[in-house]
């Protein structure tokens, strides 16, 4: 969805007051879901600790995360499917990647059968992709903003994308060096010692550029300063991922705080698309919600119940790179589906899908 901006902004019906859609239907959709993952951030925080003694598949965190998988992120990938795979248009699937892209569910456990010892360093791979792909979908609705108030300084699209990763990207690299992180089991590229002795520079680099970028914004000395929703969203998604990380250290809890977020901003704007083809997705909503469920009932049951139960590590490994591979094979789809620069026809689709 990152590389909808651009065109989807481009064309004259622009919400008032540079909002994406209205007022009201942003801050319910694209600030608001917020709300979804403090609720489960509250939830992750009071539960039960989990780690690899206490992992059974009844522990709550793994019931609320197969929970979280089933509602919420299996629907969201169906969403990505109904929007392309499944639509009834050729425009919808005109930049479908081809074929290879199946192979990606077979990557995870290809590694865990032929190169075991490898599959650590895989899941870390897995983990910052799905972050990655995480932060690029704010960033796209970062850059919609920007095109909807009309501000096309390319150098002001810069220092607000720089606030966002940076706001993003630092709990992330702090938890990489956490004791939390060196419990996790994944490969460390450094000893727990060295990990320890970068927290403070970390921090201090942190508030220093900080501090700095906020000096640089209200300076004006960029682009002029007009507070509006492309600041309240960078302001929502990098506080929300501060205190994620500061309150969680299990990263199967982290990933399901953070993309319940992600999973409600999606759906609105796969339903914005389809609404500018005068439809809805799978044709309704209770067909849209009920093969959604059925996905990932059967995507997260493996994920995350399958895995809990699995007898030997093997096992479980080749579940959980099943798991990441279909997550993949939705990064690399969303990734071109939306790249409306090179479709004036997705864009219109969704300009007037904004409209309705």
């Amino acid at each position: 969805m990152s590389t909808l901006a651009p065109a989807m902004a481009a064309t004259t019906a622009a919400a008032p007051a540079g909002w994406i859609l209205s007022r009201r239907q942003d801050l319910v959709w694209f600030q608001g879901s917020v709300l979804a993952g403090l609720v489960l951030l509250a939830f992750f925080a009071a539960a039960p600790h989990l780690d690899g003694a206490s992992a059974g598949p009844w522990h709550p965190v793994l019931l609320a995360v197969l929970l979280w998988g089933i509602c919420f992120d299996g629907t969201h990938v169906w969403g990505t499917y109904a929007r392309s795979y499944l639509a009834p248009d050729a425009v919808s699937r005109a930049a479908l990647p081809g074929r290879w892209s199946w192979a990606m569910l077979a990557v995870g456990p290809a590694v865990a059968l032929f190169a075991a010892p490898l599959f650590g360093f895989f899941l870390v791979g897995a983990n910052l992709w799905g972050y990655w792909h995480l932060v690029r979908q704010h960033y796209g609705f970062l850059m919609l903003y920007r095109r909807r108030a009309g501000e096309s300084d390319r150098r002001g699209a810069r220092l607000d994308a720089l606030l966002l990763w940076v706001g993003c990207g630092y709990p992330y690299l702090r938890f990489s060096l956490s004791d939390a992180y060196v419990a996790s089991g994944l490969p460390l590229l450094l000893p727990p010692p060295a990990l320890a002795s970068l927290r403070l520079p970390l921090d201090l680099a942190f508030v220093l550029t900080a501090v700095a970028l906020g000096l640089l914004v209200l300076s004006e000395r960029v682009e002029p300063l007009r507070p509006g929703p492309k600041h309240l969203l960078i302001a929502v998604v990098t506080a929300f991922h501060l205190l994620v990380f500061a309150l969680l250290d299990n990263l199967l809890a982290i990933l399901a705080t953070l993309t319940i977020f992600h999973n409600l901003q999606y759906h609105r704007i796969v339903w914005q698309y389809e609404q500018g083809h005068g439809r809805v997705p799978s044709g309704s909503l209770r067909r849209y919600l009920a093969l959604g469920l059925a996905f990932g009932a059967v995507w997260y049951g493996a994920r995350v119940f399958g895995v809990a139960v699995a007898a030997s590590e093997t096992t479980r490994n080749v579940l959980l790179g099943l798991g990441w591979g279909v997550a993949f094979h939705h990064y690399v789809v969303d990734g071109r589906i939306w790249r409306v620069r090179r479709s004036p026809a997705v864009a219109r689709a969704l300009d007037e899908g904004a409209r309705a």
